[in-house]
């Protein structure tokens, strides 16, 4: 019998978790805005309560919430109204997670207004680095996944055999939520059968639409970061616990691996369930029984 409890977790959707890093990323118009007004102007070890200043502490607070790997995102994200104010290098993040290559999962970045600049990145985080995805943050640019300038992402990821993961539902930051809508994703799906598409977020407050391509499209898929478990939409608990078993990973985008991971344990999820969530979908869909 399965012992979700003592499995080890794997946190699809992370950020660089430094103390400098995370200034950074908190720093940015965008995020400032959040932390401000949605987050009640909490202090940053409250929102990221696993801040580390460097990989080996970071690795050790991973050992004792119970957690294999951690995909660390190089994140790129717009402003709506002015120039990019956030984004990490690939070369930036490989520096913080270097130390410790049989954990922490470098995530590479996308920036669909500079795209051959961000291709080259995106192969050479994987072919040089390591790295095992690419994540794209566009609501900032008001760009949708089904808009062209995301097409030669999709492709690369294709030819690469890599999962590309990007934020649907709506947006906290203050940027247009519109692009975010889980529906863009049919089409990409469709014209991109062999690309393994990772909704991150929940799709909330669009949960079943989401869920209705994450059924569809056998290369779809949903992970339940940016939402502390408990208040998790029903449909999509309900989905995990059903027929969507084995289309959803857990992530925890930076609010504590502890309590994501001790919150999600008490949902009320058949126990293999919980495992495929927290471990087994996201071998399987990063390549990392290979």
């Amino acid at each position: 019998m399965e012992d979700a409890a003592r499995t080890l977790a794997i946190d699809v959707m992370n950020y660089p978790f430094t103390r400098v890093a995370q200034e950074k990323f908190w720093g940015s118009t965008e995020m400032a805005y959040m932390r401000r007004t949605v987050l009640g102007g909490k202090p940053l070890p409250e929102i990221f309560p696993d801040i580390s200043e460097n990989a080996d502490e970071y690795v050790a607070k991973m050992d004792a919430a119970g957690f294999e790997y951690a995909m660390v995102s190089s994140v790129k994200m717009g402003a709506y109204r002015g120039p990019a104010t956030l984004a990490y290098s690939a070369e930036e993040v490989h520096e913080i997670i270097r130390r410790h290559p049989k954990r922490l999962i470098g995530i590479a970045g996308y920036d669909p207004l500079n795209i051959r600049e961000s291709i080259r990145e995106i192969e050479r985080a994987v072919n040089e680095y390591g790295f095992k995805g690419v994540y794209a943050h566009t609501l900032g640019w008001g760009i949708a996944a089904n808009d062209r300038r995301m097409y030669p992402c999709y492709l690369k990821c294709v030819e690469l055999d890599i999962p590309f993961s990007m934020q649907i539902g709506h947006s906290l930051e203050k940027m247009p939520s519109e692009g975010g809508r889980p529906i863009y994703i049919d089409e990409v799906a469709l014209d991109f059968p062999d690309l393994r598409f990772i909704a991150s977020h929940t799709g909330w407050p669009w949960c079943e639409e989401l869920i209705a391509m994450a059924w569809k499209h056998e290369n779809v898929y949903v992970d339940i970061s940016a939402h502390m478990p408990q208040y998790l939409d029903r449909a999509l608990v309900e989905f995990m616990n059903t027929r969507g078993r084995d289309k959803v990973l857990f992530g925890t985008n930076g609010f504590g691996m502890a309590r994501c991971k001790e919150g999600f344990l008490k949902l009320p999820l058949k126990e293999k369930a919980q495992v495929k969530v927290l471990r087994e979908n996201a071998l399987k869909v990063f390549r990392l029984e290979k």
